[in-house]
């Protein structure tokens, strides 16, 4: 009797060991390392993990540190995850860090709006479109027309790519 009853609140505590771990740190998880992959969106402020309600219109991957670095905000609701103090003690203030991403996205904008102008752009190929197209190519290349049309011509061809 003693041996079944001991079983059973071995067994139990268990059971609340692994239950407990599931909810422990699920408010706020720290990432082990600046290169933790997170996503962000071309118009909102926040990064997400992978899988967010948020990500449904546009889903560009970049890491933690990056995304902390150009102002934006872990997701209220997929909780992504925060750098640790070590590394978040380079970061300014949020009015620095928000004057820093709007200064960063208008580079990227502008940079973007270039590519509908590239030189390289032909019947076959324009460069801002198949950046928009393509999120991978987005954090992979960037705005970079003569990178895009390398990568079309190397691989997107051969990839069935759309660059029109």
């Amino acid at each position: 009797m003693k041996t079944i009853v001991r079983k059973n609140i071995i067994a139990l505590s268990m059971v609340v060991m692994i239950i407990g771990s599931m909810f422990i740190g699920s408010n706020k998880v720290y990432a082990a390392s600046d290169d933790t992959v997170v996503y962000i969106t071309k118009t909102g402020e926040c990064y997400h993990s992978d899988g967010c309600s948020s990500l449904r219109k546009s889903k560009i991957a970049t890491t933690l540190k990056s995304a902390v670095d150009k102002g934006y905000r872990p997701c209220s609701k997929c909780h992504p995850g925060t750098l640790d103090a070590a590394s978040t003690s380079a970061t300014a203030t949020k009015a620095a860090t928000t004057t820093k991403a709007a200064t960063a996205a208008t580079a990227v904008n502008s940079a973007v709006e270039a590519l509908k102008k590239y030189k390289g752009n032909t019947k076959d190929f324009n460069a801002y479109t198949y950046y928009t197209n393509y999120t991978d190519l987005q954090t992979t290349i960037g705005a970079d027309g003569d990178k895009l049309l390398k990568h079309f011509n190397e691989f997107g061809k051969a990839e069935g790519r759309v660059a029109k």
